[in-house]
């Protein structure tokens, strides 16, 4: 009985942690109206430059640590790529809103 306890125990303080084990990184918004009918070629470039900072975290933070042991453990570490897949997705379809919208304004292409 004191087994059955001590091994109940453990499990609940995996799950606890476990909760605490799946990496978080956020997430870009789609371009608003209000953004698209304001932005000037220099704040489209000036965010640009910031969603591919966002992409050069999620892509740092993503590198192998202990909470990635901790994820494998409960959920074979699906959770953390399922976050930074939902992560770049969204920058990604930022950046092609920022470049759709710097080239229907006719802005150089200073930022790339």
């Amino acid at each position: 009985m004191k087994h059955t306890v001590i091994l109940a125990a453990s499990f609940l303080v995996l799950v606890a942690i476990h909760g605490c084990a799946t990496k978080t990184y956020g997430r870009q918004g789609t371009l608003t109206g209000y953004e698209k009918d304001t932005m000037t070629c220099r704040e489209i470039d000036l965010e640009l430059a910031k969603v591919r900072g966002f992409v050069d975290h999620v892509n740092k933070e993503s590198e192998f640590s202990g909470r990635d042991v901790l994820a494998i453990l409960g959920d074979f570490g699906i959770g953390n790529n399922m976050e930074k897949s939902a992560a770049l997705e969204s920058a990604n379809k930022r950046i092609e809103q920022l470049r759709d919208q710097r080239d229907a304004k006719k802005c150089n292409a200073s930022a790339g």
